[in-house]
Protein backbone atom coordinates (compact mmCIF):
# COMPACT_ATOMS: atom_id res chain seq x y z
CA UNK A 1 0.00 0.00 0.00
CA UNK A 2 2.81 2.21 1.21
CA UNK A 3 4.83 1.39 -2.39
CA UNK A 4 1.83 1.97 -4.36
CA UNK A 5 0.37 5.37 -2.74
CA UNK A 6 4.69 6.67 -2.83
CA UNK A 7 4.65 5.84 -7.07
CA UNK A 8 1.45 7.30 -7.32
CA UNK A 9 2.91 10.59 -5.44
CA UNK A 10 6.14 10.83 -7.70
CA UNK A 11 4.24 10.51 -10.83
CA UNK A 12 1.65 12.99 -9.98
CA UNK A 13 5.01 14.91 -8.98
CA UNK A 14 6.75 14.46 -12.06
CA UNK A 15 2.80 15.69 -13.60
CA UNK A 16 3.37 18.81 -11.73
CA UNK A 17 6.78 19.49 -12.51
CA UNK A 18 6.27 18.98 -16.53
CA UNK A 19 3.32 21.41 -16.37
CA UNK A 20 5.33 24.09 -14.61
CA UNK A 21 8.17 23.52 -17.41
CA UNK A 22 5.89 24.29 -19.91
CA UNK A 23 4.06 26.94 -18.29
CA UNK A 24 7.55 29.01 -17.74
CA UNK A 25 8.38 28.29 -21.51
CA UNK A 26 5.22 29.62 -21.87
CA UNK A 27 5.87 32.32 -20.32
CA UNK A 28 9.49 33.29 -21.47
CA UNK A 29 8.20 33.26 -24.82
CA UNK A 30 5.22 35.35 -24.24
CA UNK A 31 7.92 37.89 -22.56
CA UNK A 32 9.89 37.75 -25.35
CA UNK A 33 6.98 39.00 -27.84
CA UNK A 34 5.57 41.32 -25.32
CA UNK A 35 9.38 42.94 -25.48
CA UNK A 36 9.68 42.88 -28.57
CA UNK A 37 6.63 44.41 -29.76
CA UNK A 38 5.58 46.31 -26.66
CA UNK A 39 8.65 47.24 -24.54
CA UNK A 40 8.75 50.57 -23.15
CA UNK A 41 11.55 53.18 -22.46
CA UNK A 42 12.74 52.78 -19.04
CA UNK A 43 11.16 56.12 -18.34
CA UNK A 44 7.94 55.00 -19.12
CA UNK A 45 5.74 53.81 -16.16
CA UNK A 46 6.28 49.55 -15.65
CA UNK A 47 2.67 49.77 -14.72
CA UNK A 48 1.59 50.91 -17.33
CA UNK A 49 -0.58 48.75 -20.30
CA UNK A 50 1.71 48.95 -23.91
CA UNK A 51 -0.30 49.85 -26.51
CA UNK A 52 0.33 50.57 -29.97
CA UNK A 53 1.33 53.99 -29.30
CA UNK A 54 3.84 54.16 -26.67
CA UNK A 55 5.27 50.75 -28.05
CA UNK A 56 9.33 51.60 -27.49
CA UNK A 57 12.57 49.77 -26.14
CA UNK A 58 16.00 51.24 -25.99
CA UNK A 59 17.52 48.83 -28.98
CA UNK A 60 14.00 49.27 -30.56
CA UNK A 61 13.28 51.41 -33.31
CA UNK A 62 10.38 54.15 -33.71
CA UNK A 63 9.47 53.67 -37.13
CA UNK A 64 5.55 54.13 -36.75
CA UNK A 65 5.75 57.41 -38.09
CA UNK A 66 3.61 58.07 -40.86
CA UNK A 67 4.98 58.21 -44.50
CA UNK A 68 5.01 61.98 -46.00
CA UNK A 69 7.22 63.09 -49.11
CA UNK A 70 8.13 66.48 -48.38
CA UNK A 71 11.30 66.97 -50.94
CA UNK A 72 9.11 65.76 -53.56
CA UNK A 73 6.11 68.10 -52.71
CA UNK A 74 8.08 70.98 -52.10
CA UNK A 75 9.75 70.62 -55.20
CA UNK A 76 6.63 70.15 -57.39
CA UNK A 77 4.59 72.80 -55.36
CA UNK A 78 6.56 75.57 -54.23
CA UNK A 79 10.11 75.58 -55.14
CA UNK A 80 9.88 78.36 -57.82
CA UNK A 81 8.00 80.54 -54.79
CA UNK A 82 10.97 81.59 -53.22
CA UNK A 83 14.42 82.24 -54.70
CA UNK A 84 16.51 81.89 -51.56
CA UNK A 85 19.65 82.85 -53.46
CA UNK A 86 18.09 86.29 -54.80
CA UNK A 87 16.03 86.56 -51.91
CA UNK A 88 19.17 86.72 -48.74
CA UNK A 89 21.50 89.15 -48.46
CA UNK A 90 24.63 88.50 -47.02
CA UNK A 91 26.58 91.92 -45.55
CA UNK A 92 29.86 92.99 -43.62
CA UNK A 93 30.02 95.97 -42.10
CA UNK A 94 30.74 99.10 -39.31
CA UNK A 95 29.39 101.55 -38.02
CA UNK A 96 31.63 104.03 -39.71
CA UNK A 97 33.43 103.58 -43.00
CA UNK A 98 36.34 105.76 -42.29
CA UNK A 99 38.37 105.85 -39.27
CA UNK A 100 41.30 108.01 -38.14
CA UNK A 101 44.19 106.38 -36.33
CA UNK A 102 45.07 107.62 -32.93
CA UNK A 103 48.64 107.28 -31.18
CA UNK A 104 47.03 107.98 -27.53
CA UNK A 105 44.58 105.46 -27.19
CA UNK A 106 42.99 101.99 -29.01
CA UNK A 107 39.55 102.71 -30.65
CA UNK A 108 36.65 100.64 -30.60
CA UNK A 109 34.85 100.61 -33.33
CA UNK A 110 30.91 98.27 -33.83
CA UNK A 111 30.29 96.18 -36.71
CA UNK A 112 28.28 93.48 -37.80
CA UNK A 113 27.28 90.46 -40.24
CA UNK A 114 23.76 90.91 -41.36
CA UNK A 115 21.93 87.67 -42.85
CA UNK A 116 18.34 88.93 -44.23
CA UNK A 117 15.57 87.14 -46.15
CA UNK A 118 13.13 89.15 -47.58
CA UNK A 119 9.34 88.70 -46.63
CA UNK A 120 7.40 86.56 -48.50
CA UNK A 121 3.25 86.79 -47.42
CA UNK A 122 3.10 83.33 -47.06
CA UNK A 123 -0.51 81.93 -46.30
CA UNK A 124 -0.41 79.72 -42.80
CA UNK A 125 -3.70 77.74 -44.21
CA UNK A 126 -2.09 77.69 -48.14
CA UNK A 127 -0.54 73.89 -47.78
CA UNK A 128 0.94 74.49 -51.57
CA UNK A 129 2.47 77.65 -50.37
CA UNK A 130 4.34 76.79 -46.88
CA UNK A 131 6.84 74.48 -45.21
CA UNK A 132 5.57 71.37 -43.88
CA UNK A 133 6.38 70.82 -40.54
CA UNK A 134 7.49 67.53 -38.19
CA UNK A 135 6.17 68.99 -34.50
CA UNK A 136 6.69 67.12 -31.40
CA UNK A 137 5.44 68.28 -28.23
CA UNK A 138 6.80 67.80 -24.42
CA UNK A 139 3.78 68.25 -21.90
CA UNK A 140 4.13 68.79 -18.27
CA UNK A 141 1.35 66.74 -16.56
CA UNK A 142 2.87 66.96 -13.32
CA UNK A 143 0.36 67.58 -10.13
CA UNK A 144 1.31 71.31 -9.92
CA UNK A 145 -0.51 71.92 -13.60
CA UNK A 146 -3.82 70.66 -12.10
CA UNK A 147 -6.38 72.78 -12.88
CA UNK A 148 -6.29 75.47 -15.25
CA UNK A 149 -2.84 75.12 -16.61
CA UNK A 150 -3.62 72.22 -17.66
CA UNK A 151 -7.35 72.40 -19.20
CA UNK A 152 -5.24 75.55 -20.96
CA UNK A 153 -2.54 73.40 -22.48
CA UNK A 154 -5.09 70.85 -23.52
CA UNK A 155 -7.66 73.69 -25.51
CA UNK A 156 -4.12 75.44 -27.04
CA UNK A 157 -3.37 72.05 -28.53
CA UNK A 158 -6.86 72.13 -29.99
CA UNK A 159 -6.18 75.77 -31.26
CA UNK A 160 -2.70 74.04 -32.76
CA UNK A 161 -4.12 71.00 -34.77
CA UNK A 162 -6.33 74.08 -36.97
CA UNK A 163 -3.09 75.61 -37.99
CA UNK A 164 -1.57 72.46 -38.87
CA UNK A 165 -2.49 70.19 -41.85
CA UNK A 166 -2.19 67.16 -43.65
CA UNK A 167 1.49 68.19 -44.77
CA UNK A 168 2.47 68.66 -40.68
CA UNK A 169 3.18 65.81 -38.80
CA UNK A 170 2.27 65.60 -34.61
CA UNK A 171 3.75 63.54 -31.80
CA UNK A 172 2.19 64.06 -28.39
CA UNK A 173 5.09 63.10 -25.31
CA UNK A 174 3.81 63.79 -21.60
CA UNK A 175 5.69 63.64 -18.34
CA UNK A 176 5.80 64.02 -15.45
CA UNK A 177 8.48 61.63 -13.21
CA UNK A 178 8.32 59.46 -16.30
CA UNK A 179 7.06 60.36 -19.57
CA UNK A 180 4.96 58.59 -22.17
CA UNK A 181 4.67 58.73 -25.67
CA UNK A 182 1.10 59.12 -26.37
CA UNK A 183 1.28 59.27 -30.21
CA UNK A 184 3.36 58.55 -32.75
CA UNK A 185 4.54 61.23 -35.09
CA UNK A 186 1.43 61.51 -37.38
CA UNK A 187 0.05 63.28 -40.08
CA UNK A 188 -2.68 65.92 -38.86
CA UNK A 189 -5.30 64.85 -41.37
CA UNK A 190 -8.56 65.46 -41.53
CA UNK A 191 -8.77 61.72 -40.92
CA UNK A 192 -6.30 62.05 -38.05
CA UNK A 193 -7.81 65.09 -36.15
CA UNK A 194 -10.09 63.35 -34.02
CA UNK A 195 -7.59 60.51 -32.74
CA UNK A 196 -5.66 63.87 -31.88
CA UNK A 197 -8.19 65.50 -29.89
CA UNK A 198 -9.12 62.18 -28.30
CA UNK A 199 -5.36 61.79 -27.09
CA UNK A 200 -5.34 65.77 -25.93
CA UNK A 201 -8.73 65.30 -23.86
CA UNK A 202 -7.40 62.17 -22.47
CA UNK A 203 -4.39 64.23 -20.87
CA UNK A 204 -4.24 64.71 -16.64
CA UNK A 205 -1.62 66.19 -14.10
CA UNK A 206 -0.44 64.15 -11.80
CA UNK A 207 3.11 63.87 -10.11
CA UNK A 208 6.48 65.47 -10.02
CA UNK A 209 8.65 66.55 -12.88
CA UNK A 210 11.92 64.85 -15.05
CA UNK A 211 12.19 66.76 -18.48
CA UNK A 212 14.90 65.34 -19.27
CA UNK A 213 12.53 61.88 -19.28
CA UNK A 214 10.14 63.23 -22.59
CA UNK A 215 13.65 64.79 -23.80
CA UNK A 216 15.01 61.24 -24.38
CA UNK A 217 11.87 60.13 -26.27
CA UNK A 218 11.55 63.21 -28.46
CA UNK A 219 15.62 62.71 -29.45
CA UNK A 220 15.24 58.93 -29.91
CA UNK A 221 11.98 59.69 -32.08
CA UNK A 222 13.87 61.83 -34.25
CA UNK A 223 16.59 59.58 -34.83
CA UNK A 224 14.56 56.48 -35.63
CA UNK A 225 11.76 57.87 -38.19
CA UNK A 226 12.27 56.71 -41.70
CA UNK A 227 10.66 60.13 -42.84
CA UNK A 228 11.96 63.58 -42.65
CA UNK A 229 9.77 66.63 -42.97
CA UNK A 230 11.35 69.98 -44.28
CA UNK A 231 11.18 71.69 -40.89
CA UNK A 232 11.58 69.71 -37.24
CA UNK A 233 10.99 71.75 -33.99
CA UNK A 234 10.37 70.56 -30.35
CA UNK A 235 8.20 72.53 -27.96
CA UNK A 236 8.64 71.82 -24.40
CA UNK A 237 5.97 72.93 -21.67
CA UNK A 238 6.76 72.78 -18.02
CA UNK A 239 6.12 74.99 -14.97
CA UNK A 240 8.73 73.24 -12.43
CA UNK A 241 12.13 73.06 -11.51
CA UNK A 242 14.53 70.53 -12.67
CA UNK A 243 17.88 70.56 -11.67
CA UNK A 244 19.59 67.58 -13.55
CA UNK A 245 17.30 68.73 -17.04
CA UNK A 246 20.01 70.79 -18.66
CA UNK A 247 22.66 68.75 -18.35
CA UNK A 248 20.90 65.91 -19.12
CA UNK A 249 19.12 66.76 -22.12
CA UNK A 250 22.83 68.74 -23.38
CA UNK A 251 23.97 65.15 -23.31
CA UNK A 252 21.10 64.21 -25.33
CA UNK A 253 21.69 66.19 -28.10
CA UNK A 254 25.00 65.82 -28.36
CA UNK A 255 23.73 62.40 -29.76
CA UNK A 256 21.42 63.83 -32.34
CA UNK A 257 22.48 64.79 -35.94
CA UNK A 258 19.25 65.98 -36.94
CA UNK A 259 18.44 69.71 -37.61
CA UNK A 260 15.91 71.01 -35.72
CA UNK A 261 14.91 73.83 -33.10
CA UNK A 262 13.50 74.26 -29.59
CA UNK A 263 11.20 76.02 -28.01
CA UNK A 264 10.19 76.01 -24.47
CA UNK A 265 7.06 77.71 -22.96
CA UNK A 266 7.42 78.47 -19.16
CA UNK A 267 4.27 78.05 -17.12
CA UNK A 268 4.30 81.01 -14.06
CA UNK A 269 6.59 82.80 -11.95
CA UNK A 270 8.02 79.52 -10.23
CA UNK A 271 9.53 78.09 -13.34
CA UNK A 272 13.09 77.84 -13.72
CA UNK A 273 13.12 80.66 -16.47
CA UNK A 274 16.90 80.53 -16.15
CA UNK A 275 16.79 76.82 -17.41
CA UNK A 276 14.37 76.80 -19.84
CA UNK A 277 16.40 79.65 -21.56
CA UNK A 278 19.46 77.68 -21.54
CA UNK A 279 17.69 74.69 -22.85
CA UNK A 280 16.19 76.76 -25.67
CA UNK A 281 19.34 77.84 -26.40
CA UNK A 282 20.88 74.87 -27.13
CA UNK A 283 18.76 74.63 -30.84
CA UNK A 284 18.53 78.26 -31.11
CA UNK A 285 15.25 77.85 -29.86
CA UNK A 286 12.74 80.65 -28.20
CA UNK A 287 11.97 80.80 -24.32
CA UNK A 288 8.13 82.00 -23.80
CA UNK A 289 7.39 83.22 -20.53
CA UNK A 290 3.63 82.56 -19.87
CA UNK A 291 2.16 84.08 -16.90
CA UNK A 292 -1.23 84.90 -18.10
CA UNK A 293 -2.13 80.90 -19.49
CA UNK A 294 -4.84 82.36 -21.56
CA UNK A 295 -2.35 83.70 -23.74
CA UNK A 296 -0.36 80.45 -24.58
CA UNK A 297 -1.85 79.57 -28.00
CA UNK A 298 -1.16 83.59 -29.26
CA UNK A 299 2.86 82.42 -28.35
CA UNK A 300 2.06 78.70 -29.56
CA UNK A 301 1.23 80.34 -33.02
CA UNK A 302 4.08 83.09 -33.26
CA UNK A 303 6.33 79.94 -32.69
CA UNK A 304 4.66 77.88 -35.17
CA UNK A 305 4.23 80.69 -37.59
CA UNK A 306 8.47 80.90 -37.73
CA UNK A 307 8.59 77.20 -38.72
CA UNK A 308 6.25 77.85 -41.28
CA UNK A 309 8.42 80.27 -43.08
CA UNK A 310 11.73 78.52 -42.85
CA UNK A 311 13.39 78.83 -46.22
CA UNK A 312 17.19 78.28 -45.22
CA UNK A 313 18.73 75.87 -43.09
CA UNK A 314 21.87 74.27 -41.80
CA UNK A 315 23.39 78.02 -42.13
CA UNK A 316 27.44 78.35 -41.47
CA UNK A 317 28.89 81.71 -41.32
CA UNK A 318 32.96 81.85 -41.06
CA UNK A 319 34.98 84.92 -39.99
CA UNK A 320 38.82 85.12 -40.70
CA UNK A 321 41.57 88.22 -40.82
CA UNK A 322 43.15 89.00 -44.06
CA UNK A 323 44.90 92.57 -42.86
CA UNK A 324 48.06 92.50 -43.64
CA UNK A 325 51.39 95.14 -42.24
CA UNK A 326 50.88 97.51 -40.92
CA UNK A 327 47.49 96.62 -40.21
CA UNK A 328 47.21 93.31 -39.02
CA UNK A 329 46.90 94.29 -35.36
CA UNK A 330 43.74 94.66 -35.96
CA UNK A 331 41.29 92.23 -34.52
CA UNK A 332 37.66 91.62 -32.62
CA UNK A 333 37.90 92.50 -29.16
CA UNK A 334 34.40 91.47 -28.13
CA UNK A 335 31.52 89.65 -29.53
CA UNK A 336 27.83 90.15 -28.33
CA UNK A 337 25.62 86.93 -27.63
CA UNK A 338 26.09 82.85 -27.24
CA UNK A 339 26.56 81.99 -31.05
CA UNK A 340 30.04 82.90 -31.46
CA UNK A 341 32.62 80.10 -31.49
CA UNK A 342 36.34 80.62 -32.02
CA UNK A 343 38.52 78.30 -33.55
CA UNK A 344 41.92 78.33 -34.83
CA UNK A 345 41.65 81.96 -34.68
CA UNK A 346 38.37 82.11 -37.00
CA UNK A 347 35.47 82.71 -35.70
CA UNK A 348 32.11 80.58 -36.36
CA UNK A 349 28.04 80.83 -36.47
CA UNK A 350 25.73 78.10 -36.93
CA UNK A 351 22.21 78.33 -37.33
CA UNK A 352 19.70 75.73 -38.09
CA UNK A 353 17.43 77.73 -39.81
CA UNK A 354 16.01 80.65 -40.81
CA UNK A 355 12.57 82.12 -41.80
CA UNK A 356 11.66 84.44 -44.54
CA UNK A 357 11.39 88.01 -43.41
CA UNK A 358 13.76 87.73 -40.95
CA UNK A 359 17.43 89.16 -40.22
CA UNK A 360 20.03 87.68 -38.24
CA UNK A 361 22.53 90.67 -37.27
CA UNK A 362 26.00 89.69 -35.11
CA UNK A 363 27.19 92.15 -33.87
CA UNK A 364 30.96 92.28 -32.56
CA UNK A 365 33.48 95.27 -31.95
CA UNK A 366 36.65 95.67 -33.95
CA UNK A 367 39.61 96.88 -32.10
CA UNK A 368 41.97 99.53 -33.56
CA UNK A 369 45.74 99.55 -31.63
CA UNK A 370 47.10 103.20 -31.14
CA UNK A 371 49.78 103.48 -33.84
CA UNK A 372 52.41 106.07 -34.78
CA UNK A 373 52.61 104.71 -38.02
CA UNK A 374 51.81 107.21 -40.81
CA UNK A 375 50.08 106.12 -43.76
CA UNK A 376 50.57 106.77 -47.48
CA UNK A 377 47.90 107.03 -49.91
CA UNK A 378 48.04 103.24 -50.95
CA UNK A 379 47.80 102.19 -47.62
CA UNK A 380 44.48 103.75 -46.51
CA UNK A 381 41.66 100.84 -47.88
CA UNK A 382 42.34 98.37 -45.88
CA UNK A 383 40.86 94.96 -46.05
CA UNK A 384 40.11 93.82 -42.46
CA UNK A 385 37.92 90.40 -42.33
CA UNK A 386 36.60 88.10 -45.20
CA UNK A 387 33.11 86.44 -44.30
CA UNK A 388 31.80 82.93 -46.04
CA UNK A 389 28.42 82.07 -45.43
CA UNK A 390 26.88 78.44 -46.90
CA UNK A 391 23.25 77.91 -46.18
CA UNK A 392 21.13 74.97 -47.73
CA UNK A 393 17.55 76.10 -49.06
CA UNK A 394 14.66 73.90 -47.58
CA UNK A 395 13.31 73.31 -50.84
CA UNK A 396 15.69 72.74 -53.18
CA UNK A 397 18.36 70.79 -50.99
CA UNK A 398 21.00 73.12 -52.77
CA UNK A 399 23.56 74.65 -50.92
CA UNK A 400 24.31 78.49 -51.25
CA UNK A 401 27.41 80.03 -51.05
CA UNK A 402 27.95 83.94 -50.38
CA UNK A 403 31.26 86.05 -49.03
CA UNK A 404 31.51 90.00 -48.19
CA UNK A 405 34.82 91.57 -47.28
CA UNK A 406 34.74 94.52 -44.46
CA UNK A 407 36.80 96.97 -45.82
CA UNK A 408 37.99 100.63 -43.78
CA UNK A 409 39.50 104.02 -45.19
CA UNK A 410 42.12 105.14 -42.28
CA UNK A 411 43.42 107.92 -41.74
CA UNK A 412 46.25 109.21 -40.47
CA UNK A 413 45.81 111.37 -36.59
CA UNK A 414 46.45 115.16 -38.16
CA UNK A 415 44.25 114.52 -41.62
CA UNK A 416 40.88 116.13 -42.14
CA UNK A 417 37.76 114.64 -43.74
CA UNK A 418 34.46 115.31 -44.14
CA UNK A 419 31.78 114.23 -41.71
CA UNK A 420 31.88 110.68 -41.10
CA UNK A 421 28.01 109.53 -41.04
CA UNK A 422 27.37 106.75 -39.05
CA UNK A 423 25.60 103.50 -40.48
CA UNK A 424 21.82 103.79 -38.63
CA UNK A 425 21.27 100.35 -39.04
CA UNK A 426 24.43 99.15 -37.29
CA UNK A 427 23.80 101.57 -34.71
CA UNK A 428 20.57 100.01 -34.01
CA UNK A 429 21.64 96.43 -33.72
CA UNK A 430 24.55 97.60 -31.50
CA UNK A 431 21.97 99.16 -29.32
CA UNK A 432 20.23 96.07 -29.37
CA UNK A 433 23.04 93.93 -27.91
CA UNK A 434 24.15 96.41 -25.37
CA UNK A 435 20.87 97.07 -24.14
CA UNK A 436 20.71 93.43 -23.72
CA UNK A 437 23.89 93.25 -21.71
CA UNK A 438 22.15 95.81 -19.77
CA UNK A 439 19.16 93.96 -18.69
CA UNK A 440 20.94 90.69 -18.02
CA UNK A 441 23.46 92.55 -15.50
CA UNK A 442 20.73 94.19 -14.00
CA UNK A 443 19.20 90.61 -13.62
CA UNK A 444 22.12 89.56 -12.03
CA UNK A 445 22.34 92.73 -9.76
CA UNK A 446 18.60 91.48 -8.64
CA UNK A 447 19.64 88.30 -7.81
CA UNK A 448 21.98 89.57 -5.74
CA UNK A 449 19.19 92.04 -3.86
CA UNK A 450 20.82 94.87 -5.51
CA UNK A 451 17.60 96.38 -7.46
CA UNK A 452 18.34 100.04 -6.96
CA UNK A 453 21.89 99.73 -8.79
CA UNK A 454 19.83 97.74 -11.47
CA UNK A 455 17.66 100.58 -12.01
CA UNK A 456 20.13 102.53 -12.54
CA UNK A 457 21.90 100.50 -14.71
CA UNK A 458 19.28 100.71 -17.35
CA UNK A 459 18.36 104.33 -16.83
CA UNK A 460 21.56 104.98 -17.93
CA UNK A 461 21.52 102.88 -21.06
CA UNK A 462 18.39 104.92 -21.99
CA UNK A 463 19.96 107.83 -22.22
CA UNK A 464 22.48 106.85 -23.65
CA UNK A 465 20.11 105.74 -26.34
CA UNK A 466 17.56 108.30 -26.20
CA UNK A 467 20.63 111.03 -26.99
CA UNK A 468 21.07 109.25 -30.28
CA UNK A 469 17.89 111.00 -31.66
CA UNK A 470 17.70 109.86 -35.15
CA UNK A 471 18.62 106.40 -34.15
CA UNK A 472 16.20 106.37 -30.88
CA UNK A 473 13.56 107.15 -33.71
CA UNK A 474 14.43 104.27 -36.16
CA UNK A 475 11.65 101.19 -35.81
CA UNK A 476 14.91 98.88 -35.22
CA UNK A 477 15.38 100.65 -32.04
CA UNK A 478 11.80 100.51 -30.53
CA UNK A 479 12.28 97.05 -29.61
CA UNK A 480 14.79 97.30 -27.50
CA UNK A 481 14.08 100.73 -25.76
CA UNK A 482 10.78 98.83 -25.07
CA UNK A 483 12.98 96.37 -23.51
CA UNK A 484 14.51 99.05 -21.19
CA UNK A 485 11.56 100.30 -20.21
CA UNK A 486 9.53 97.19 -18.95
CA UNK A 487 13.33 96.35 -17.52
CA UNK A 488 13.05 98.90 -15.24
CA UNK A 489 9.77 97.88 -14.27
CA UNK A 490 10.69 94.47 -13.60
CA UNK A 491 13.74 95.12 -11.69
CA UNK A 492 11.56 96.44 -8.46
CA UNK A 493 11.78 94.24 -5.60
CA UNK A 494 8.13 92.69 -5.89
CA UNK A 495 8.00 92.83 -9.51
CA UNK A 496 11.33 90.92 -9.84
CA UNK A 497 9.69 88.20 -7.82
CA UNK A 498 6.63 87.94 -9.22
CA UNK A 499 7.51 88.12 -13.02
CA UNK A 500 11.15 90.17 -13.78
CA UNK A 501 13.23 87.30 -13.32
CA UNK A 502 11.66 85.07 -15.99
CA UNK A 503 11.02 88.50 -18.21
CA UNK A 504 14.85 89.52 -18.21
CA UNK A 505 15.41 86.01 -18.94
CA UNK A 506 13.29 86.16 -21.82
CA UNK A 507 14.21 88.89 -22.95
CA UNK A 508 18.45 88.43 -23.11
CA UNK A 509 17.30 85.39 -24.72
CA UNK A 510 15.43 86.41 -27.71
CA UNK A 511 16.85 89.30 -28.21
CA UNK A 512 20.55 88.41 -28.60
CA UNK A 513 18.70 85.29 -30.96
CA UNK A 514 16.40 87.95 -32.68
CA UNK A 515 13.16 85.46 -32.41
CA UNK A 516 9.99 85.04 -30.22
CA UNK A 517 7.95 87.35 -28.80
CA UNK A 518 8.86 89.09 -25.30
CA UNK A 519 5.99 88.97 -22.63
CA UNK A 520 4.67 92.72 -21.94
CA UNK A 521 3.44 93.41 -18.21
CA UNK A 522 1.10 96.54 -17.32
CA UNK A 523 2.13 98.78 -14.31
CA UNK A 524 -0.19 96.27 -11.99
CA UNK A 525 2.06 93.12 -13.18
CA UNK A 526 -0.41 91.84 -15.18
CA UNK A 527 0.80 89.96 -18.47
CA UNK A 528 -0.39 92.31 -21.81
CA UNK A 529 -1.75 91.07 -24.89
CA UNK A 530 0.50 92.02 -27.47
CA UNK A 531 -1.63 94.14 -30.09
CA UNK A 532 1.03 95.00 -32.34
CA UNK A 533 3.65 92.95 -34.14
CA UNK A 534 6.75 91.92 -32.64
CA UNK A 535 9.73 93.18 -33.38
CA UNK A 536 11.02 89.83 -34.59
CA UNK A 537 8.16 88.15 -35.97
CA UNK A 538 7.10 88.17 -39.89
CA UNK A 539 4.28 88.43 -41.76
CA UNK A 540 3.21 84.85 -41.46
CA UNK A 541 3.57 84.48 -37.39
CA UNK A 542 2.09 87.91 -37.18
CA UNK A 543 -1.10 86.72 -39.35
CA UNK A 544 -1.12 83.46 -37.16
CA UNK A 545 -1.04 85.40 -33.72
CA UNK A 546 -3.88 87.82 -34.92
CA UNK A 547 -5.98 84.66 -36.19
CA UNK A 548 -5.49 83.92 -32.49
CA UNK A 549 -7.02 86.41 -31.11
CA UNK A 550 -9.93 87.89 -33.10
CA UNK A 551 -11.00 83.68 -32.55
CA UNK A 552 -10.59 83.63 -28.84
CA UNK A 553 -13.62 83.52 -27.86
CA UNK A 554 -15.31 86.11 -24.82
CA UNK A 555 -13.96 84.64 -21.42
CA UNK A 556 -11.80 82.04 -23.07
CA UNK A 557 -14.06 79.98 -23.64
CA UNK A 558 -12.25 77.83 -26.12
CA UNK A 559 -15.08 75.22 -26.66
CA UNK A 560 -17.26 77.34 -29.12
CA UNK A 561 -13.30 78.34 -31.07
CA UNK A 562 -13.80 77.87 -34.59
CA UNK A 563 -11.67 76.97 -37.30
CA UNK A 564 -9.51 80.21 -38.34
CA UNK A 565 -10.85 80.59 -42.29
Amino acid sequence: MDQINKSQIDQINNQQRLIQEKQQQNQIQVNQLNFAQFALPKQFSLNAQPNQENKKSEGYLMQDDEFIDPVKEQVKKSAKNYDLNKELSFELKALNKIQKSSSMKNQYIPAMISLKTKETYIEADNQNQRAGVDLICLIDRSSSMMGDKIEMVRQTLLILLNFLGSKDRLQLIIFNGTAERITPLKCVSEENRNYFEQKIKEIAACGSTDISSATKIAFQQLKDRQYRNTVTSIFLLSDGQDDSAFMNIQNQISQIQDVFTLNTFGFGKDNDAKMMTEISNLKDGSFYFVQEISLLDEFFVDALGELISVVGEQISIQLQYVSQSPFQDIKISKTFGTMWNLKDNKYEIHLPQIACGTRKDYVFELELPKTNCQFNDNQRNVKLIQAQLTITDTQTKQVISKQDCLELVILNENEEHNQNEDDIDVYCQYFRVKGTDVINSARQLCEAHQNDQALTLINEMLIQIKSKQKVAASDQCQGIIQDLEQALLASKKKEYFNYGRAQMCQMVNNNFQQKGLNSQFDYQGQQKQQMHPGIYQNFCSNQMMQCAQINKPPQLNYQFLKKPQ
